[in-house]
């Protein structure tokens, strides 16, 4: 589990975000948005974050159900990392990887969810922001694989004699360690644990183009597993994860009507291609 102390300058820094974000949207003025907008339309979007205990990536398509709904449909990856994990540098002259002394598994999560986002407040200029709130809820398959560590076999002189891989026991001592084995040695014991998982948070949206999505998000997520995941050997493990994030997410309008539909792609890319010169030339 991770402790409230060990979040709380993060939790500090996305409430000052929040804030600036929140203040922004109220303050900002500038040119009107007399672009032409997409009616019938949904959306496809990426996202990369940074986690409290790692990092992750998110696609999510949204399908708008009115003018303030959306349903939204998400794909998580993240990589999570242990509250004590320190790395330790190799007290030997070969060419090793350095390495958290005592780590036994790297922990990766695949996560798809459903629900819904709302916009809360909407742009009224081009320089403006769109606050929208979003939660969603589904499945996560956590993957555990265990890490093989070089181990240096030494003479009574202290001279190496030969090295291997082996897993972390706690009683090789830290001087006979000379880094991380290869990233891929331990696959073929990868273990599957399938778990539960939520999140919430706001998305500030302040593309000053309708087709495109430029966003800022922060909000919390809570991942929960049948047992403790076995991350560390020295250190307490837990079989819950509450976790802060911030991210930016970035994509494209999608225009459903029948009208977009049955444009052939070359035509589609034409057109874009037509707007981004538009926009991109000089008004005299």
């Amino acid at each position: 589990m991770v402790f409230a102390d060990q979040y709380a300058m993060r939790g500090t820094f996305i409430l000052i975000l929040i804030f600036v974000l929140s203040a922004g949207s109220l303050l900002a003025q500038g040119e009107l948005d007399e672009q032409r907008r997409v009616m019938l339309r949904d959306e496809r979007t990426f996202a990369g974050f940074l986690n409290s205990n790692g990092w992750g990536a998110n696609y999510r398509y949204g399908y708008w159900r009115n003018y303030r709904n959306q349903f939204i449909i998400d794909a998580d990856f993240a990589y999570v990392k242990h509250p004590k994990e320190v790395k330790t540098s190799v007290p030997y002259n070969y060419n090793t990887y350095r390495y958290v002394y005592g780590k036994e598994n790297l922990f990766w999560e695949l996560k798809g969810t459903a629900g819904w986002q709302k916009e809360l407040y909407r742009k009224i200029d081009r320089n403006g922001i769109s606050v929208r709130l979003y939660y969603a809820g589904g499945i996560s398959l956590g993957f555990a694989k265990p890490i093989y560590y070089k181990v240096f076999t030494t003479s009574p002189v202290g001279e190496v004699i030969y090295e291997e891989y082996l897993k972390f026991d706690p009683s090789i001592h830290q001087a006979l360690i000379g880094g991380r084995g290869p990233f891929f040695m331990g696959f073929n014991e990868l273990k599957v644990i399938p778990g539960l998982y939520g999140k919430t948070g706001f998305s500030f949206e302040y593309s000053q183009k309708d087709a495109i999505v430029h966003a800022l998000e922060a909000g919390i997520s809570i991942t929960a597993y049948p047992k403790e995941i076995p991350i560390m050997a020295n250190e307490h493990n837990s079989w819950i994860f509450f976790t802060l994030n911030v991210g930016y997410r970035f994509g494209r309008i999608i225009d459903i009507s029948d009208a977009a539909r049955s444009k052939s792609r070359k035509q589609k890319k034409a057109e874009r291609k037509a707007a981004k010169t538009a926009a991109s030339s000089p008004v005299y």
